[in-house]
């Protein structure tokens, strides 16, 4: 009798993880989920040693890694690989709770979402969280204020953490964009890109993931991007004006950005996006009381 289809593909991009990446797929083998699943780890070139236990890890689904590859995202990389229908990107810093995968597909499969989001609880205390005294209702606030959840259960932005997508819209979206340093910007670029094409992002409140927050060295040297990687974002999707607030509000947090070498098809992808879009930026910070 033949296997079951992969239904489901999770996927997890890790550089320097520590054990981060072993708990999460030990917690990931014992929890109790309906959908046959594979996994796909991408290495971001980890130089600690994180991925080693891969060689005689014993997963009851398919696992496999991927190297990833300059200026290229490493999760859209994941998903030009992945068998599945549904695609699941996570932080190899999750531990999970039966049944919740398939309460995270359940809003998509309904047909009431284009992407889902669950809730999380933390242990630990999270690290190189920018600091800014952004203004109240701002959209560096907002990107960082995770979850902004409407009374209908809608939400601007999707937890880098963990998001479920399917795979066909994933690729009528356009991918996850290339040339983001951090992923918390990366994602945030790809929510407003959802929502723009009229598409919905949707908050699952009952399914509650646990991030659990260590001190890994190396440390993440991408973090010094960020302000950079928001920046990028914004010149992407708004006009001039919010471009030059945030760059102000970047500068007097974080002083002059480094320079980012993978920059350079900004225009581009602004081009490219505008051709999905139904909705502008304005609609966007309307419907989500965002200050631009």
């Amino acid at each position: 009798m033949s296997a079951q289809p992969i239904l489901v593909s999770v996927i997890i991009s890790v550089q320097n993880e520590g054990i981060d990446l072993q708990t999460t797929l030990e917690s990931m083998k014992v929890s109790r989920v309906a959908p046959r699943y594979e996994i796909i780890i991408v290495d971001e070139g980890s130089v600690d040693g994180c991925c080693d236990f891969l060689m005689h890890f014993k997963f009851d689904m398919p696992l496999r890694k991927l190297k990833a590859q300059r200026g290229i995202s490493s999760r859209q990389l994941g998903a030009s690989h992945a068998l599945g229908e549904y695609l699941i990107f996570c932080s190899p810093r999750l531990y999970f709770e039966d049944g919740w995968m398939e309460a995270l597909l359940e809003p998509i499969q309904q047909g009431r979402a284009d992407c889902s989001t669950p809730s999380f609880t933390s242990q630990g205390r999270p690290v190189n969280i920018p600091q800014c005294s952004s203004p109240p209702g701002g959209l560096c606030a907002s990107i960082y204020s995770y979850p902004a959840v409407t009374e209908e259960g809608d939400i601007p932005w999707l937890s880098w953490d963990c998001f479920a997508i399917r795979r066909h819209t994933l690729e009528e979206l356009g991918g996850l964009a290339d040339g983001f340093y951090t992923k918390e910007i990366e994602t945030a670029e790809f929510s407003l890109r959802t929502w723009l094409s009229g598409r919905v992002c949707y908050y699952v409140p009952h399914i509650t993931l646990t991030i659990v927050f260590r001190h890994n060295y190396p440390p993440d040297h991408r973090l010094a991007y960020w302000g950079s990687d928001l920046i990028a974002f914004t010149r992407i999707h708004f006009e001039k004006e919010t471009v030059a607030k945030i760059r102000e509000l970047v500068i007097a947090c974080d002083g002059e950005q480094p320079g980012a070498p993978d920059r350079e098809g900004l225009e581009e992808a602004r081009e490219k996006y505008l051709g999905l879009r139904q909705h502008d930026p304005l609609w966007f910070a309307n419907r989500f009381d965002i200050t631009l």
